[in-house]
């Protein structure tokens, strides 16, 4: 096996394969399904960045590791804000994962091992390759808590369709991994025993192409992704501001239906 660099990080770990040229990051907070946060947000943003100028990484894998979860979503306690301001703040520290994956000039593969509800669903929208287990399922949550799934109604839209989008938004139903390969959304759907071995075939694959190439091709297919996650930052602090959005977390808490009233 080729040797090995790890480096760990409260809410995940890289481990780096410089003979290779790649790089896989293990989303790692099992205790809650490896759910999005404020401090996942900055250090998958951060994490991501440094590659950007470190030659011994030429493909990136992100990952769940061996958990039954991709990511099950975002932690809905840390969205309680005392103003507009911090929302919008908050809804850009949520962002900079995703622009950081589609601004990189090297290619991002998401392995998709496990729940991807949410969070984990749109950033894997983000990834540049999908690779999915066959026990993952795909899922947009955020109507169930009088919530907007931002970056999937606005970046998703380009990469998977109208009508696709619309019905993951509204239904909020679960798709198979065979069901969101229909979609568009997967590349390749694997046996989930081979999920390591096939995402790392395909980085070490992806690592020896060329690099200009690679970069020219993925500006030209994300350069429209900066106005796409503006119109996020635009559009969501009024909805966290709502009441609806409060009786959701009331009712996630309490285990029962929310009932949303407008407002």
């Amino acid at each position: 096996m080729a040797d090995m660099e790890r480096i760990d990080k409260e809410t995940l770990y890289v481990e780096k394969y410089p003979e290779d040229r790649y790089a896989v990051i293990t989303l790692h907070r099992p205790e809650v399904l490896n759910a999005g946060s404020p401090t996942l947000f900055g250090e998958l943003a951060e994490t991501v960045n440094s590659f950007e100028n470190d030659d011994q990484v030429r493909a990136v894998v992100l990952t769940g590791g061996t958990g039954k979860s991709f990511s099950a979503g975002a932690d809905l306690g840390g969205m309680t804000f005392d103003s507009m301001g911090n929302c919008r703040k908050f809804i850009r520290l949520a962002h900079a994962p995703f622009e950081a994956i589609e601004r990189l000039s090297k290619v991002v593969i998401a392995a998709v091992n496990g729940y991807a509800f949410g969070f984990g669903t749109e950033i894997a929208l983000a990834c540049d390759l999908v690779l999915a287990s066959d026990r993952a399922r795909f899922g947009l949550r955020e109507m169930n808590h009088g919530l907007v799934p931002a970056v999937t109604i606005t970046r998703g839209v380009d990469m998977i369709g109208r009508r696709r989008i619309a019905w993951m938004a509204y239904t909020s139903d679960d798709l198979s991994a065979q069901e969101a390969q229909e979609f568009g959304f997967v590349n390749k759907v694997v046996p989930h025993d081979s999920l390591v071995q096939e995402y790392t075939e395909l980085a070490v694959r992806m690592a020896k192409r060329a690099p200009l190439a690679v970069a020219a091709t993925k500006w030209t297919l994300n350069k429209a992704a900066g106005g796409h996650y503006r119109e996020g930052e635009n559009l969501m602090p009024a909805i966290f501001a709502s009441a609806d959005v409060a009786e959701g977390r009331k009712a996630f808490e309490e285990r029962r239906q929310p009932v949303f009233r407008g407002e």
